[in-house]
């Protein structure tokens, strides 16, 4: 089993907490989507995001005209089990990403994270969420990794337990993915994660992250964990972009 450990307290966040109703009654949110007053992601927005439904490739969680495998999975099959996104990446939701991403606003995860919560299966009991790394630098410069929030709010949705602090790590900057086609991104992402084994052996990981493109990324940390020693890895994402199933030439915009 693998060996657990107890994360520190984020001291930032609980001070976020204490004050944020405060900080509503003084500036009360808008929805980062339509404008409106009163929640930063209105139910109304949330109402339109499109879940991606059951039309889509057993492993990697693409979207196909009937369910099955994908040329990819077929052909080059990832070191991941599966992968399951909650929504197609359009619209509100797209709009919505990006906030939370790039404009700071890290409180988007709660109602995000529930949204994934109530369209996807909850992980197996024994399970660990494990969220995808940014890198040090990068992450130091937004403030923030967004999957780990995801993770973290996913955990509470379904009484899951969040992997050990550190369990995965990036180890080398890369470029950054959106302009990249299918093959680079994979050669950009290669070898860029390392597993602590003492922390993910024997274990099941679920590994979490906001949108999924090609599944490179995805698929770099799953190498990675299962060196470590996990049994088995599968991903859980927000949000699902498209690309072409032939996968050359480039892709969608993330």
């Amino acid at each position: 089993m693998p060996v657990t450990e107890e994360r520190p307290p984020d001291r930032s966040e609980q001070v976020r907490r204490l004050f944020q109703p405060v900080l509503d009654l003084i500036f009360p949110p808008r929805c980062v989507v339509c404008g409106r007053l009163g929640d930063e992601l209105c139910t109304r927005c949330l109402a339109t995001f499109s879940p991606l439904g059951s039309s889509i490739c057993r492993v990697c969680g693409v979207a196909l005209p009937t369910p099955g495998l994908c040329w990819h999975c077929r052909t080059q099959p990832p070191a991941f089990t599966r992968v399951r996104s909650a929504f197609h990446y359009e619209d509100g939701l797209r709009r919505a990403i990006h906030a939370f991403k790039y404009e700071g606003h890290r409180t988007l995860a709660v109602p995000l994270a529930a949204a994934m919560a109530r369209v996807l299966p909850p992980p197996p009991t024994a399970a660990l969420l494990c969220a995808v790394p940014l890198s040090p630098a990068r992450e130091a410069e937004r403030g923030y990794n967004q999957a780990e929030l995801l993770a973290r709010e996913l955990a509470r949705c379904w009484g899951a337990r969040p992997a050990p602090q550190g369990a995965l790590r990036r180890v080398r900057e890369t470029l950054p993915q959106v302009e990249l086609d299918y093959r680079t991104r994979q050669e950009n992402v290669a070898g860029a994660f390392t597993a602590r084994s003492a922390q993910v052996r024997d274990a099941t990981i679920i590994l979490v992250d906001d949108v999924c493109t090609t599944g490179a990324t995805l698929n770099a940390c799953s190498e990675a964990l299962l060196k470590g020693g996990a049994c088995s890895v599968s991903a859980v994402t927000l949000a699902r972009a498209t690309f072409k199933p032939a996968g050359y030439g480039s892709v969608a915009d993330l």
